[in-house]
C-alpha cells in the first residue's frame, strides 16, 4: 500500500508533465501563428510593391505626356512669336509713301537738254520708308507689291515741248505731255504697277523738253505702296 507522500509526489509530477506539455503546445501554437502571419504578410508586400510599380509607371507615362504637351505648346508659342514678328515687319515695310517736288525754294526751268535725263526732285514733302532718293531721283521698291505713282508737270507755253515719262527700270510706262504757244500749262499722269524688290521708278525728261517749278511746287512726283504680293 502506497503512502500518502508517494501519492502526492506522483500527482505533482503529473501536473509538471501536463504543464510542460501545455507550454510546449502553446509555444508551438504561437510559432505556427507567427509563421502563418509572416506567410500572409509576404503576399501583401508583393501586392504593395506591384501597386507602387504600376503607380510609378503611370506617373512616368503622365510625365512623358505632359512633357510632350509642353514641347508642343513651346513650338506653337515660338511659331506665334515668329508670326507676330513677321506681321510687325510687314507692317513696317508697308509704310511706304513719298511726295516730292522739283525745286525747294527757287523759280526755274529744268531743260531742255540735248539728251534725256532723270528728273531729280529735291524738295522732300514726305518720304516714309525712305524709298525715294533725293540725290538720284529714283524710287526703289523695298518690298514686292503693287504701287501707285503719279506725277505733274508745269510750264509756260513757248516753242519748247513740255513732257516727261514715268519709267520702271528704264522702260516707259506712261507719259505726260503738252505744248502751247503762250500761257501757263500743266499735265499729269499716273499708274499702278507691280514691282519686285529693288525695282526702280523715276520720272524721265526727254531730250528737248523742259518743265518749270517754283516755290508753289507745281511739278511733283508721288507714290505709295498699295498692298504686298
Amino acid at each position: 500500500m502506497k503512502t500518502p507522500g508517494v501519492v502526492l509526489l506522483l500527482l505533482w509530477s503529473g501536473l509538471v508533465v501536463v504543464a510542460a506539455e501545455s507550454g510546449r503546445t502553446n509555444l508551438q501554437d504561437e510559432a505556427t501563428v507567427a509563421a502563418t502571419t509572416q506567410e500572409k504578410s509576404k503576399p501583401d508586400i508583393h501586392t504593395a510593391l506591384r501597386e507602387m510599380s504600376a503607380l510609378i509607371a503611370e506617373q512616368r507615362v503622365e510625365l512623358r505626356y505632359t512633357k510632350t504637351q509642353m514641347e508642343a505648346m513651346e513650338t506653337r508659342l515660338r511659331a506665334s512669336e515668329d508670326e507676330i514678328m513677321n506681321l510687325q515687319k510687314r507692317n513696317e515695310e508697308s509704310k511706304v509713301s513719298f511726295s516730292v517736288s522739283l525745286e525747294p525754294n527757287t523759280n526755274r526751268y529744268t531743260g531742255p537738254f540735248n539728251t534725256g535725263t532723270t528728273l531729280v526732285y529735291k524738295h522732300i514733302i514726305t518720304n516714309i520708308g525712305n524709298a525715294y532718293n533725293s540725290n538720284t531721283g529714283f524710287f526703289t521698291a523695298p518690298v514686292k507689291g503693287v504701287y501707285d505713282f503719279s506725277f505733274y508737270i508745269y510750264g509756260q507755253g513757248n516753242s519748247n515741248h513740255m513732257g516727261a515719262h514715268l519709267r520702271r527700270k528704264g522702260t516707259n510706262l506712261v507719259m505726260a505731255y503738252t505744248v502751247l504757244d503762250r500761257g501757263f500749262i500743266n499735265s499729269s499722269n499716273g499708274v499702278s504697277v507691280l514691282l519686285e524688290v529693288g525695282d526702280v521708278v523715276d520720272v524721265f525728261l526727254p531730250a528737248n523738253h523742259r518743265i518749270l517749278d517754283n516755290t508753289n511746287h507745281h511739278s511733283t512726283f508721288r507714290g505709295h505702296l498699295l498692298f504686298h504680293v
